[in-house]
């Protein structure tokens, strides 16, 4: 399961998710229901997803991250992923996934993808 934190860096929603042991599935779905509302809502479209703290996504988790994507794009914002380790990049080269999402190394050259509000 992936647990997650959100910090606000020059306007931009931070989402950083780190890997945890599985939880109660409660949990889980009122998180993601709140991570949903908090995008929807959040005054600048811009979005950086942070994985450097992940090693390891199951099926369900990489669902969770298209379905970001989406709820992302639905609001014409912009999404860039960075601290992908090699494993995880090559999950995505595998699985076409890099057509879809931006990557960068690290958090502020995500931020700098993104360009001014």
């Amino acid at each position: 399961m992936l647990r997650f934190t959100t910090q606000e860096v020059h306007g931009v929603l931070v989402v950083a998710f780190e890997a945890t042991e599985e939880g109660p599935l409660d949990w889980q779905t009122t998180q993601r229901d709140w991570l949903y509302k908090l995008i929807e809502s959040h005054p600048d479209s811009r979005f950086v997803i942070d994985l450097s703290e992940v090693n390891y996504l199951a099926s369900s988790e990489i669902g969770f991250l298209v379905t970001l994507k989406r709820r992302i794009d639905r609001r014409q914002g912009r999404v860039v992923m960075c601290g992908a380790s090699p494993y995880i990049m090559d999950l995505f080269r595998t699985m076409n996934l890099l057509k879809i999402f931006d990557m960068a190394e690290s958090l502020p050259a995500a931020v700098a993808c993104l360009g001014p509000a």
